[in-house]
This record gives C-alpha cells, structure tokens and sequence, in this order.
C-alpha cells in the first residue's frame, strides 16, 4: 500500500482554515453552485463540518471528514481521495456489490461484514463521497470500480471473508471470496472492431481525451477506418460509450465529421461565477491575441480572425453584468459522412463530456441511443480545474462553466434516455447482441 507522502497531524486551526477556504473557494468560482442547497443551508453544512474537526487528526482521518461534503455537491465539485485510497497498480476483484438503501448486497445476500470488519459502516462513509446529482447507479459503479482499494484504506486486504445473510430465510453464512488480481491499464481513445460479414462495425469510444502529442495519430486512425467502413460496404455503426467517463467534447469532432447529418442551428449558453469574469475576459482577450498570431498568416485570415474578436468583444459588457454567454451557430450539413444506421451504446457509466457526445447525437438526429440511461444529467456544471486546501494539500476539483442548449430535448428526471432499452451494462456485447438491437430498431415507429 502506498499513500501519498505526509506525516503531519493537522491541527484544529489548520483543519478549520482548510474548510473556510473550500466554502469560501467554491462562492468565489463554481459557476452555479446553488443549484440543489441554499447559501442558507451551504452554510449550516459548512458549521456542522467544522464542529466535527475539533481535535488534531491525520490528513487520512480529515480527508474521509471532508469527502463527506461530496454528497452535497455536483457531480465536478469532488473533494479527491488524496490520502484515503493508497496508490497502486493492481487491483483485487471483489464481487460487484449492489445498494439498496442503507443495505450492501452480493448476488441477493446481504453483507454484514469482511474479514470481521462492519461492512455497511465503511459504505456508509464511502458513499457520502459521490454526488447527489449524479445516477444512483453510476454512484454504485464508481464506488464498484475502487471497492478493493477503499477496503485497503481501511486495513482490510484480501482473501476477503465475508459474513452473508439470506433475507429471505434469515441464516447467515461465511464465505471466502477467491482473489483475482488486476492490472490497470490505460485505455486507448478509440478502438475498432469489424463483422463485414453481417455488415457491423463497432467504434469503442473509451475516453474523451487525447494523448499528447497523439492528435494527429488518432485523427489518421479514424479517417483510416472509416475508409475501411466505406470499403467493406458497412451498413451498421455501434459507437460504444458505454464505459467513456468524459473528458474534453472536442475529441467528439473526429467522430461528428465522418458522419452524415443535416444542416442544424443551436443556442449555446455558457454561465460563469460573476466574480471571475473580469479575469475570465482578459484571459480570453489573450487567447485570441495569441490566435490571431498563429493563425492569421495572410491579410484574408487575418482579416478574418478581427471580425470575429471584434464581434466577441461586443458581448463582453452582457458577460460582465450577468454572467452569461450566448452563441446561436448554425452547423452546416455533411452529405459526405457515413449514410447507414447508427446506434450508440451508452450505459450509468457515460459521464461527463460523454453525455454531450450522446445529447448531440440524439439532438441532430444521428442514430439511436441504446442501453440505459446515462451517469448525469443533461446539463451540468463543467470545464473542471484543480486546486489544492493549503495546510492539508488536498486535491479537490470545480467546475468553471454551467452550460446548456437550446432547443432542449426529451429527457427524464434529468437523464438521457435510450431509444433502445438494453441489458449493457458491464457485459461483453457479442455479434448477436448487435443483431439484437438492429431487429429492435427495426419495430420503432
């Protein structure tokens, strides 16, 4: 087990500024921090918090303390597992563990303890560190996805003996649970898989990020295969996004090219906190100074790039007074792209950037969504950066934009929904799953 290095027990005071400076953090930056609790309530939570840190503890013991305000905001604003969960490369697989209420259950059996340890007491704690406004599920996935390593934190290493009652008969049983162990790997951007016999392609779309100095590998590598859909007379696209927790939207645009859309117009708006914005302006301001010297290499461009500063710089006195950005923009059509049937495969673990890459597709009418709905609501707070409390140094990152489109598009408590309800989640889809799905798109009027 390896943690991060720091020996120092925090004092009340340094615990006590640290909390003050989260609070006060937040006010000054996230862009809609009000959205489900109050200034009001904000600040008895911040009180009840700071009543709690009344004695020296260990940056672990303070860390599991302020993880605890994650359950009151979004699903960006998450105070890190700094020093709670140790740093490793290998993971022990632990049967997936499914929460209804306050209650643990594997495969049905309620979960009493491991290895002699309170069970429900260390979920308790562990499930006050996931976002309100995030899917239930996902918050269950996510917390599934680090299960070996949040027992580790609290001394409890495999095998793993674990204490299981039957609720239906009430006798309990001791089981030991047989380790696997795990490498982890990174996943790439994007990967292929072709059936031209039956006509599919599959398209993993694992991460929305780029590696860097890889964009120009990755952009080949998508034109490349979507020649290879083209010459193998692919008719059927799956995107798996599944498993894809986000990133950055514009990775999207490697995909949105190579397909077929219509002409489609939007109105994007992009809030900020108002006491940034002066700063959020000039950082701006230099931005597209520097663009217009990079890329402003002949009098047309350049002439241009003026243009389109000097309408950006029309807005600035509205961004100033409320906060908010507009754009309308009208994407044009591409008749080049790929013209058979789309679907993507989306499941509770599609977050983040990954949920514009679905509302996009759904909102210009690309293909169908398939699987369940998605990990967090349609409109969230993103753009996420980092920043550090400075007695106990640990990480916590925000939002800096809260951002929407119009015209909105149907969704249900907040969620995405598939057009194609599916069984998908962590399941290794086969060529009759896919065949599966084309016959039940089929049947949609």
């Amino acid at each position: 087990m390896h943690f991060p290095l720091f020996s120092q027990v925090l004092s009340v005071r340094e615990q006590q500024e640290d909390i003050n400076y989260y609070f006060n953090f937040l006010e000054k930056n996230h862009p809609n921090l009000y959205v489900k609790y109050s200034a009001e309530q904000y600040d008895s939570i911040k009180h009840t918090i700071l009543n709690e840190c009344n004695r020296p503890l260990s940056p672990m013991e303070f860390n599991r303390k302020l993880r605890s305000l994650n359950q009151y905001t979004d699903g960006h604003t998450v105070i890190a597992n700094t020093y709670t969960l140790p740093i490793r490369r290998f993971y022990f697989f632990f049967p997936y563990v499914t929460f209804r209420n306050d209650s643990s259950f594997v495969n049905n059996e309620l979960i009493e303890s491991v290895n002699n340890r309170n069970f429900q007491e260390i979920m308790n704690e562990v499930r006050k560190g996931y976002s309100w406004e995030n899917n239930p599920l996902t918050n269950e996935a996510f917390i599934n996805s680090s299960l070996s390593s949040y027992l580790s934190s609290y001394e409890i290493e495999p095998p793993y003996y674990v204490h299981l009652k039957n609720i239906h008969t009430g006798k309990t049983r001791l089981d030991t649970i047989l380790t696997q162990k795990i490498q982890v790997k990174d996943k790439p951007t994007f990967q292929f898989k072709f059936y031209p016999q039956d006509s599919i392609a599959v398209l993993f779309y694992n991460i929305c990020r780029i590696p860097k100095g890889q964009a120009n590998f990755i952009e080949e590598t998508i034109i490349e295969e979507f020649k290879n859909i083209e010459k193998q007379n692919i008719r059927y696209l799956f995107i798996d996004v599944r498993t894809n927790e986000g990133g950055s939207s514009e990775v999207h645009d490697y995909i949105f090219k190579r397909l077929k859309t219509k002409k489609y117009k939007r109105t994007s708006y992009a809030q900020v906190n108002t006491q940034r914005i002066q700063s959020d302006v000039e950082k701006a301001q230099i931005r597209n100074q520097g663009y217009l010297e990079k890329y402003g290499t002949n009098f047309w461009k350049r002439h241009q790039i003026k243009r389109l500063i000097k309408k950006l710089n029309k807005k600035i006195p509205a961004i100033l007074s409320t906060g908010i950005s507009k754009k309308t923009e009208i994407i044009p059509a591409n008749h080049k792209g790929f013209k058979g049937k789309i679907f993507i495969l989306q499941s509770r673990e599609t977050f983040s950037a990954t949920i514009s890459f679905c509302e996009e597709i759904k909102r210009r009418k690309m293909g169908l969504l398939v699987g369940e709905e998605t990990g967090e609501p349609i409109t969230f707070a993103g753009n996420v950066e980092y920043a550090f409390l400075p007695h106990s140094k640990i990480l916590f990152s925000y939002p800096h934009l809260y951002s929407w489109i119009e015209p909105k598009i149907l969704i249900t408590h907040g969620f995405i929904q598939p057009d194609i309800r599916y069984d998908v989640f962590r399941k290794t889809l086969d060529i009759q799953d896919y065949k599966k799905i084309i016959q039940l798109s089929n049947t949609l009027k």
